[in-house]
């Protein structure tokens, strides 16, 4: 047990090597605790302790906040704690250690090393000098004119018997000698032994040291061995050949005092960097579950993030002890713990290598897709569905000016609602690519969304996380229950998604032709028409495919406002009414497109522009309008012309001029995935022959099968003479040119 305090800790403290916790939290223990008033505020009680670790003794004072802990028996005398939280500071030239946060690792043991302050045993061990450190060792209670408190010695109790440090000293004519880790005593008197009382004194040492009760040490011998410092990564129960006892996840909380718990990693967290007021740091975190299905995140930072973040492997099982509890922060914190674990120093991690099939591998509250809805934007759930569709990676510019990976797919249930997930980042290359190579080989895969948040744009979606986990495939019964229903019956059953705008019928988001955006009247309701079109681009204007946008931060977006030219090298922006040395470049494309139905025009803005174009918009500005390179910049434009995407349009009817226009936005735009499209295809063919063609299905999510494509619409008529890139047949209400 005396390996467990921090050996040197309170001479440092004392020649201001070690000024509070920043410097270091030591290992100590109480060996006396005194309640008293102060004489300026004597409604509050207030407890004075005597710390040691080991060898040497100074006083301190526990904030008011941690009195329950003394008053509750959870701290006493020959408690082991640790000091997270303290200050040093000179109270009538004496050193004292104010505490305001303290961890409890043993409630109950003997005390280690000298029973006196250092001082105190040196003139004899014995009796009537007093103590240059340290509080009366006399019992009752005495006035204390150094600071001006009353104090009362508190009862003591009964300690049991624990590890020794390695001294050697005389007990009632007996011998005690304390070697390795355990303490045994000799005693020569078989007759009548120790009364309580002499056992009280033997612990707490507080008698005057006369009579049969006192510590004779003897004056040559083997020098005592310094305890080695706590910093170190030592097993779970350090110098103990006993197993741990476990404790419970769900029992955790800041006053469980010394713990160990035995969990499995369910989901570990990139290694992050950060800066904020106390400088550049790095954390990362990970989750643990254990037999009882309790679940707490623990963090690490700095220095242990080095040493702990190659060692936790998610799915392998840890014994983990010492670390600090803290409540969870729930805001980036989405289990259902109070409290969360932060490993430091002294913190234990040890692997368990034989199996424990008790513990799961993970645990999940699934919700139906239909549920979603119901639910608060940015809730954090648990979700499977089957993967109806997957689109390609995308890389999309964070607003932190990094580039990050998106892909997106469509996940339906037997609720009869599809969703879309979106997924970010490395999820994308893992998990993503072997969805997209079983969604190409004509397969439907299960997948289970584990933490998953829920967002609202236009409707309902899922985006992972940090800590979400995605298992394509899981060996779970809700997954063989979708499987069975998807062969039987959801194959072809319609579907309505919920990650689009819908009337509160629900709206089913189908693929048009184009002549269907005029035939149907889309975008002439109150609200707009989201739609998905496979169109090919046949014709760009070049004249005006950027704007000149302002880059200051309104919140955590930029304005992207238009600003003008100044002449002098700047740029102002009327709406933060300020000037810019630099301005961005955002697309604003004006794009023609076709499919075997007619024509129609759309806008395209910056993500969807930077996806078309495959660069940003600054530097195709800086091609045409700086370097003057005109080959090179209808080179761009030639590999633009007749791709053909998949694009989902925004329709909606606006007004110009007191004439009313359906103007078309591009809200996302895919490659065609030929493999997938060709599948729904196959399989809408194969429900038309069961059914009329007068009550044709709906599409499920994700289709690219329109159900009811006409021949008439827009742009049949021949093409014409073009005026600045705009066909002559395109100049009417439906797929004119709006202005931005």
């Amino acid at each position: 047990m005396g390996e467990m305090l921090t050996g040197g800790a309170i001479e440092m403290i004392r020649n201001e090597t070690v000024k509070s916790h920043e410097d270091m939290k030591p290992v100590l223990q109480v060996t006396e605790l005194k309640f008293f008033t102060s004489q300026q505020e004597p409604s509050k009680e207030r407890i004075r302790v005597l710390l040691s670790d080991g060898t040497a003794f100074i006083q301190g004072m526990l904030g008011v906040t941690l009195n329950p802990l003394v008053k509750d028996g959870l701290l006493q005398a020959g408690s082991i704690l640790r000091l997270d939280h303290f200050v040093c500071s000179d109270i009538q030239n004496k050193k004292i250690v104010v505490i305001a946060q303290l961890e409890v690792i043993a409630t109950n043991a003997d005390i280690i090393g000298p029973r006196k302050p250092i001082n105190d045993l040196r003139a004899g061990g014995g009796g009537d000098s007093k103590p240059t450190s340290g509080f009366d060792q006399r019992g009752g209670s005495r006035s204390n004119t150094e600071i001006g408190v009353t104090s009362t010695v508190l009862p003591q109790q009964r300690q049991p018997q624990v590890f020794g440090s390695g001294s050697s000293f005389e007990l009632n004519g007996g011998r005690s000698d304390v070697s390795g880790g355990g303490r045994q005593i000799n005693n020569n008197n078989t007759g009548t032994g120790t009364s309580q009382q002499q056992r009280q004194q033997q612990v707490f040492g507080s008698g005057s040291g006369s009579g049969s009760g006192s510590y004779n040490y003897p004056s040559s011998g083997p020098a005592r061995q310094q305890p080695p410092p706590m910093y170190q990564n030592r097993g779970p129960v350090a110098r103990n050949e006993a197993p741990p006892l476990i404790t419970p996840i769900n029992a955790l909380n800041p006053y469980s005092g010394r713990w160990t718990i035995k969990a499995r990693v369910t989901s570990k967290g990139d290694l992050r960097r950060y800066n904020n007021q106390r400088g550049d740091g790095k954390v990362f975190s990970f989750d643990l579950l254990d037999v009882g299905g309790g679940e707490i995140r623990a963090a690490c930072f700095n220095a242990v993030a080095d040493q702990f973040y190659d060692q936790i492997v998610v799915g392998n099982l840890y014994l983990i002890s010492r670390g600090s509890l803290r409540p969870a922060q729930k805001k980036f914190n989405h289990l259902p713990h109070d409290y969360e674990i932060t490993l430091d120093n002294a913190s234990t991690v040890q692997q368990c290598y034989e199996e424990d099939a008790a513990i799961p591998q993970n645990l999940y509250n699934f919700r139906s897709i239909s549920d979603i809805e119901s639910l608060e934007t940015n809730s954090i759930i648990d979700v499977i569905g089957v993967v109806s569709s997957i689109s390609p990676t995308a890389t999309i510019m964070k607003k932190t000016g990094t580039e990050t990976q998106k892909r997106s797919l469509q996940l339906k249930d037997m609720s009869g609602r599809s969703v879309e997930v979106t997924m970010w980042g490395s999820f994308c290359n893992a998990e993503g690519q072997k969805l997209q190579s079983l969604c190409d080989s004509g397969e439907f895969p299960v997948l289970a969304v584990k933490a998953g948040r829920i967002s609202e744009f236009n409707g309902k979606a899922v985006s992972t996380i940090g800590s979400s986990q995605l298992v394509v495939e899981p060996d779970l019964v809700e997954a063989r229950k979708l499987k069975e229903w998807f062969e039987r019956e959801g194959r072809s059953a319609p579907c309505v998604s919920i990650s689009r705008e819908f009337n509160g019928s629900g709206r089913v988001d189908v693929r048009k032709t184009i002549s269907q955006i005029k035939d149907e009247k889309l975008g002439t309701s109150e609200k707009p028409d989201w739609i998905t079109v496979n169109a090919t681009i046949i014709y760009m204007k070049v004249d005006n495919f950027c704007y000149t946008a302002c880059p200051i931060m309104n919140g955590d977006r930029p304005c992207n406002k238009k600003v003008t030219d100044n002449g002098d090298g700047t740029w102002r922006c009327e709406k933060c009414d300020k000037c810019v040395d630099e301005c961005d470049y955002r697309y604003i494309l004006q794009l023609q497109l076709q499919d075997h139905t007619g024509l129609t025009w759309v806008t395209a803005f910056q993500e969807a522009g930077e996806e078309i174009m495959g660069m940003p918009a600054k530097d195709l500005y800086y091609v045409k309008h700086e370097h003057n390179d005109e080959e090179k910049f209808e080179d761009i434009i030639r590999k633009v012309a007749f791709t053909k995407y998949i694009f989902k349009l925004k329709v909606k009817e606006e007004t110009y001029g007191d004439e009313p226009t359906v103007k078309a936005t591009v809200v996302k735009v895919d490659k065609v995935n030929y493999s997938s499209d060709t599948r729904i295809i196959l399989d809408a063919i194969e429900k038309l022959r069961t059914e009329t063609a007068s009550s044709l299905p709906t599409r499920p999510e994700g289709s690219h099968y329109s159900a009811d494509t006409g021949t008439s619409g827009i742009g049949n008529s021949s093409l014409g003479r073009r005026e600045s890139g705009l066909p002559a047949n395109q100049s009417d209400r439906y797929g004119g040119v709006g202005s931005y």
